[in-house]
C-alpha cells in the first residue's frame, strides 16, 4: 500500500496528487492559524478611544522647547573649552514636533516608538575666545555654528498592574541619540580659516516605568520615567527622561492633550568623530493630538 493509500484509503492515480495536496494543507494549517490568531489577538479586546485597551495609538504635537547644551570638543593637540551653545554661539531655542506611538501586542504588552529632532544654525560675534578641537576661535570673531540633535526611542512595555481605571508597567529599550555639531569662521577680519565638526551617534539603553490613569470616558493621565547609568561602547554618563500629560478623548478615535517632557543626557564621548563631553537637555510643554484605533 502506498503512503497516500495509507493516509486516505485506496485512490486512483488521478486522485493521488489531490490527496498529497490535502496532506500538505493539513501540515501547514495549524501553524498558519496560530500566526493569524497572534496577529489578530489585540482586536479581540481592542476598544478605540480607551487608552487601557486600544490597539494602536499615535500622538503628534508641537513642542514649546527649552534646550540647554554644553559641549567640550578635545583635539589631538589640545583640550577644548566647555562652552554653552545657546549663550556663546547664539543657537537659540525653537519649537519642534515630536511623534509618539505604540502598538499593543497583547493585553499587557506594548511596543513604543518616539521620534524628536531639533536643528539650529546661527551667526554670532564671539565675546570670548574658545578652544574647540585643535582650533582656537578668538574673541570678536564672527562664526557660523550649527547643531542638529535627533532622538529615536524604541521600547518594550509590560503592564504588571491593570484594572478598569489604570495600568502600570515596566519599560526597557534604546534611546538612539544622534548629535551633529559644526563651527567655522564667517568673517570679522580675523585670519582664521578653521572649521571644527563633532558627531556622536549611538544607542543608549534605558529602563523605566509607565502608567495610565483613566479619570472617566474622556479624560486620562499618562506619565512615565526612564533612567540609565551608561557605560556603553564610547559613551560614559547617564540618561533621564520624564514625561506627564493629560489627555482629552473628545471622540472615539481622536483626542488632544497638554503635557510636559524633560530629557537630560550627560555623556563623556571618546571616538574619532567626537572626543569630549556633551551635556544636552530639552524640556518644556507640548500640545498634541492623538489618534486611537
Amino acid at each position: 500500500m502506498t503512503a497516500a493509500a495509507f493516509l486516505t484509503g485506496p485512490v486512483t492515480p488521478a486522485s493521488n496528487s489531490v490527496s498529497w495536496q490535502a496532506v500538505r494543507r493539513r501540515r501547514y494549517l495549524l501553524p498558519t492559524a496560530a500566526v493569524l490568531l497572534a496577529v489578530a489577538a489585540p482586536a479581540v479586546y481592542a476598544e478605540a478611544g480607551n487608552p487601557l485597551n486600544d490597539t494602536v495609538n499615535i500622538s503628534v504635537g508641537g513642542f514649546l522647547l527649552d534646550t540647554k547644551t554644553k559641549i567640550r570638543v578635545d583635539g589631538d593637540l589640545q583640550s577644548g573649552d566647555e562652552f554653552d551653545a545657546e549663550r556663546d554661539l547664539g543657537l537659540d531655542d525653537s519649537d519642534r514636533v515630536r511623534l509618539d506611538a505604540y502598538w499593543r501586542m497583547t493585553p499587557r504588552q506594548k511596543i513604543r516608538l518616539m521620534w524628536f529632532s531639533t536643528d539650529n544654525t546661527a551667526r554670532k560675534v564671539l565675546e570670548d575666545t574658545i578652544d574647540i578641537g585643535d582650533e582656537t576661535y578668538p574673541v570678536s570673531l564672527e562664526v557660523e555654528a550649527g547643531m542638529k540633535t535627533t532622538v529615536t526611542a524604541v521600547s518594550y512595555e509590560f503592564d504588571f498592574l491593570q484594572s478598569e481605571n489604570y495600568e502600570l508597567g515596566v519599560t526597557g529599550g534604546l534611546h538612539n541619540l544622534k548629535f551633529d555639531f559644526h563651527i567655522e569662521a564667517a568673517g570679522g577680519g580675523q585670519n582664521v580659516a578653521g572649521e571644527t565638526t563633532a558627531e556622536a551617534n549611538g544607542p543608549l539603553p534605558v529602563l523605566g516605568i509607565h502608567g495610565v490613569w483613566r479619570l472617566n470616558d474622556q479624560w486620562y493621565v499618562d506619565y512615565g520615567a526612564q533612567f540609565f547609568k551608561v557605560s556603553f561602547d564610547v559613551y560614559d554618563g547617564r540618561v533621564t527622561d520624564y514625561n506627564a500629560a493629560i489627555n482629552w478623548q473628545f471622540s472615539k478615535h481622536f483626542g488632544a492633550g497638554l503635557g510636559w517632557n524633560s530629557f537630560i543626557t550627560k555623556l563623556d564621548v571618546d571616538n574619532e568623530r567626537f572626543d569630549g563631553s556633551l551635556r544636552w537637555s530639552y524640556g518644556g510643554a507640548r500640545i498634541f493630538v492623538t489618534g486611537s484605533f
